[in-house]
């Protein structure tokens, strides 16, 4: 036969420990239910170590005999002051269950208006079908699990009750497949709960370990060393002290209370008998009286560390403690998931249930997503912090880098043969020490080629084979313009016809149309890669995003692209189709300055020999003006127009090499890329938002049921954090 639970006298030495305000805020703080680690009691140790007997001395309460139930998962007991009487038994589900099973439990409620063991005896059957567990010592159930994760709650309410919360969590133990049918596995799930509960910082374990066990070799105990390394939340509690006859048990304890390994102590406590089912509560407090009166306790009794009302009392003072000085890190953390969850819900933004508001909300973001595209164009990099949080989406400066890279890749390699006359300077790089130096442009390509495999959407714009440049050959020039010359002139006198240099110039600038193309490829990827992160940025709601991506943006940003592919065709074939044409006074001056330097070079190469005939003590000096006479007259025609095609070749060449660079930039790269109407950045915009119809604003920014939850959950979970710090802040 239960115990009848007294709802007075038993629990008046537990009014101390809940009649403070720091209690009664960690017990309104439970009540909201905004799962923060609130000040609380569990009890931990072996099975049959005497802990259910030791929760009903703290608690008042007793759970019905022979049910077995309690031990098989976590209970709270919450023993909160309210004029009606009241028992109410609920479930609270494990985190790792499916929604379905999380709401089957949580409807799980139970109230009892008085103790009645009968009746609760067939709440805590039902909880545990509920719970999908062993029921009772039913054989049809020996299938199922015998433990869970899930807790029940046990609320006692009533006039005379204390603001306090007791865990009990099942026994640890060593022995499986016994006739209860426990397992390895079963033996490991209840270690991890039961470590799950010491690890919290504002819990005070009590360690409850039999007398005539030796602490030393006690797991439980280990395991509370690991969990409170300070050991300023553990109190060791020795039960079963009406089992100790020994003098050397006796001596033992003794010096166990005097000087044991946990900081915080042990306490003795006589746990209720086997053949005592019938006592009240307070016959058993008589009854631990009298035991530790006895003159073999007397001195172990004087330290004062014996008997459930020192541990009640020592209790008061921990628990005490703990939430006062758990109080500022509660707060702080309620705090700390307030502003996120407030940040989350500004994310989210407000709730979208028509076209009004979906038009509202998605116009706001295209808005955002313009600004920052604009201000990245423009290079107003201090205008938004989010360039210096997320420097890839520093566009401008990328792209004027790859022009530069384009500009010097064309100078260096964009010719198919070297020309005559080119000095080493012109063979090198450009660029002076004090420019930035533009990385090698293949390199930059091909990585381009390479990160484009991971977008599939570029899969079409993007070649199978990698970017090659080699660089200009050494093959003499004139030989092929002699070639070419004896291949292609016509009945012109000491000039060459006009096919000349069309076919000339298409042969030396062949490879600037893969050079091209490689260029406003790699800036497509850089462009696409900016408008993915900036699209990430300012859309976090993913589905919203992906939806954007595919009703709208895919499509468009091919489009923008293949056009600006199309507009690089075009000009290479205006370069390489048409008969070369310039108004640019550049290439007069780069004829004549090349044909200077062809005079130059053949008036050096005479003074030279003159000064080696000189050095040679020859009497005779080179007559220059005589020798450059019969070098001219020498020359035949076939040699003078090849000199000149090549002087008129490399002065266009020139000419058209930095005309073409800067159209390219121009027009392929700004203004069907950047800048322009049809710019891939110019797509997502306000005014866009503003002609869709109420079926793609739906579709697009109409939220989901996942989404709703999420609002919904959301806004509990605000709701009840503003509560929380109400409470703490009171």
């Amino acid at each position: 036969m239960s115990t009848p639970y007294n709802k007075t006298k038993d629990l008046q030495g537990l009014d101390s420990l809940g009649n403070h305000i720091y209690l009664e805020k960690q017990d309104r703080l439970r009540d909201i239910g905004i799962d923060i680690q609130t000040s609380q009691i569990v009890v931990v140790g072996g099975q049959s170590s005497g802990k259910s007997s030791l929760l009903e001395l703290l608690t008042g309460f007793a759970f019905p005999r022979g049910q077995g139930l309690c031990t098989r998962y976590a209970t709270q007991i919450t023993l909160r002051r309210a004029s009606v009487v009241s028992i109410v038994v609920s479930i609270t589900p494990r985190n790792d269950c499916d929604e379905e099973l999380k709401a089957e439990l949580r409807e799980f409620r139970r109230e009892l208006e008085e103790f009645d063991p009968k009746e609760l005896g067939m709440i805590i059957e039902d909880a545990a079908i509920v719970m999908g567990i062993r029921a009772g010592d039913n054989k049809d159930d020996m299938s199922l699990p015998m433990f869970s994760d899930d807790i029940l709650k046990v609320e006692i309410s009533g006039p005379d009750q204390p603001h306090l919360t007791v865990i009990d969590v099942p026994g640890l133990f060593q022995v499986t497949g016994d006739a209860g049918g426990t397992t390895e596995l079963d033996k490991t799930m209840v270690e991890r709960m039961v470590k799950r509960y010491m690890r919290n910082e504002r819990t005070i374990v009590l360690a409850v370990v039999p007398c005539l066990s030796d602490p030393a070799t006690e797991r439980i105990l280990q395991m509370a060393k690991e969990a409170d390394p300070a050991g300023v939340r553990t109190i060791g509690v020795l039960t079963k002290a009406d089992l100790v006859y020994e003098k050397a048990v006796l001596s033992n304890l003794l010096k166990q209370v005097q000087s044991g390994t946990l900081k915080l102590g042990y306490f003795i406590v006589r746990n209720r008998g086997a053949d005592e089912d019938d006592l009240s509560i307070d016959q058993c407090k008589l009854k631990e009286r009298e035991l530790f009166l006895k003159p073999q306790w007397s001195e172990i009794n004087r330290i004062g560390r014996t008997g459930v009302e020192a541990l009640r009392s020592e209790l008061q003072t921990l628990l005490m403690d703990l939430a006062k000085r758990e109080l500022p890190k509660q707060k702080a953390e309620v705090l700390n998931r307030l502003t996120d969850c407030l940040e989350k819900q500004k994310e989210m933004g407000i709730a979208r249930p028509d076209a009004v508001t979906q038009r509202e909300y998605l116009t706001k973001h295209a808005s955002k997503f313009e600004r920052i595209a604009r201000d990245a164009l423009e290079g107003r990099y201090g205008v938004n912090p989010i360039f210096a949080e997320e420097p890839q989406l520093r566009l401008i400066t990328k792209i004027i880098s790859l022009n530069e890279g384009f500009s010097d890749l064309m100078w260096r390699k964009g010719h198919l043969r070297n020309f005559e006359g080119s000095t080493a300077k012109e063979k090198t790089k450009r660029y002076d020490a004090d420019d930035s130096e533009p990385l090698e442009y293949e390199e930059l390509a091909n990585e381009a080629h390479s990160a484009a495999l991971s977008y599939p959407e570029l899969r079409n714009v993007f070649p199978n084979d990698n970017f090659e440049c080699e660089p200009p050959s050494n093959d003499p020039i004139m030989e092929h313009i002699g070639h070419c010359y004896r291949e292609s002139r016509g009945p012109e006198l000491g000039t060459f016809g006009g096919s000349m240099l069309p076919i000339t110039f298409r042969e030396q600038a062949r490879k600037w149309a893969p050079i091209a193309n490689a260029h406003v490829r790699t800036v497509i990827l850089t462009v696409h890669c900016f408008i993915k992160q900036l699209l990430s940025t300012v859309f976090v709601d993913e589905r919203m995003r992906d939806e954007l991506w595919e009703s709208v943006l895919h499509d468009a940003l091919i489009v923008a692209y293949a056009r600006a592919l199309r507009k690089a065709d075009y000009l290479i074939g205006i370069e390489l189709r048409s008969c070369p044409s310039t108004y640019n006074h550049y290439f007069a001056d780069n004829l004549q300055k090349s044909r200077t330097e062809r005079m130059e070079a053949q008036v050096a190469v005479l003074e030279k020999e003159s000064q080696s005939r000189v050095e040679q003590g020859s009497s005779a000096a080179v007559d220059t003006r005589a020798e450059l006479k019969k070098m001219v007259r020498e020359k035949s025609n076939a040699e003078q127009v090849k000199e000149d095609i090549h002087d008129t070749l490399k002065s266009y060449y020139k000419v058209a090499r930095k005309r073409f660079v800067d159209v390219m930039c121009q027009q392929a790269i700004d203004d069907h890329l950047l800048n322009g109407d049809d710019s891939p950045l110019r797509i997502l915009t306000s005014d866009m938002v503003a002609k869709m119809s109420d079926s793609q604003l739906d579709r697009i920014a109409g939220e989901d049921a996942a989404t709703k939850r999420e609002r919904e959950r959301l806004d509990a979970e605000i709701a009840g954090l503003k509560t929380a710090l109400d409470v703490l802040r009171a």
